[in-house]
């Protein structure tokens, strides 16, 4: 699993849910299918892609201010 990332404070890519609730980190299965994202939006001086592991995820946690195991995914609809 493979999430984006931003290269200055690495927060993650998320989808808001609203009312209140935790944003979602959006996942892809391939680092190939998220490099493939960043660059169809044009942002790849600014984001980059990180492979899920218990590093990344610790950084991503401190990025949104909360601890790891509160962080939920969602898997990008790929074809």
């Amino acid at each position: 699993m493979f999430a984006i990332v931003s290269k200055v404070d690495g927060f993650p890519v998320s989808r808001s849910l609203g009312d209140d609730r935790p944003a979602l980190i959006v996942t892809w299965t391939s680092n190939a299918g998220a490099q493939a994202f960043i660059s169809s939006k044009g942002i790849d001086a600014d984001y980059q892609v990180v492979a899920l592991t218990e590093s990344t995820l610790n950084s991503m946690a401190a990025a949104l201010g909360c601890a790891a195991d509160a962080i939920d995914f969602d898997a990008y609809p790929e074809q």
